[in-house]
């Protein structure tokens, strides 16, 4: 009967042992990564070599640049057509940039406050804005971080 357990535990050590010589992983691979496998919202553009390089938001950029062009009128000519246009324009940035945008922590809400606060220089009531700039003054608090200038 002891010969039998023992055959028995010795064929079970046996079988998991050979189990666990199949699951490592292939050691000629370099990459930990399938070709096929993508990142959401890559589909459509080129792989880098360089991993250093963020991924680039081209709707982030342009309303960026919108929100720019605004202040910069704005700052030339306080009119109220201008005001409207640099309320509206730094609110859809700044609003993308902490809600939509797929960068990093440290690429949208530095300038997401800023367009906040171009808002509230233009339209000191803007409750919208008040929100969300104490919002991320909030968070920069919680991590123990200074509020960016």
């Amino acid at each position: 009967m002891k010969n039998i357990l023992y055959a028995a535990i010795f064929i079970v050590f046996i079988s998991g042992c050979s189990k666990m010589e199949e699951k490592k992983p292939n050691v000629e691979s370099k990459s930990p990564v399938k070709e096929n496998s993508k990142m959401p919202g890559t589909e459509n553009k080129p792989q880098n070599s360089d991993s250093d390089e963020q991924l680039k938001d081209e709707k982030a950029e342009t309303l960026v640049k919108s929100a720019d062009d605004a202040v910069a009128k704005y700052t030339s000519d306080n009119s109220d057509g201008n005001k409207k246009n640099v309320v509206s324009s730094c609110m859809a940035a700044a609003n993308y940039l902490m809600f939509e945008a797929g960068l990093p922590p440290k690429e949208k809400y530095r300038p997401a406050l800023k367009y906040y606060r171009e808002v509230l220089k233009a339209d000191p009531e803007n409750e919208e804005a008040l929100k969300n700039k104490k919002q991320i003054e909030d968070i920069y608090e919680s991590m123990g971080m200074p509020i960016p200038k």
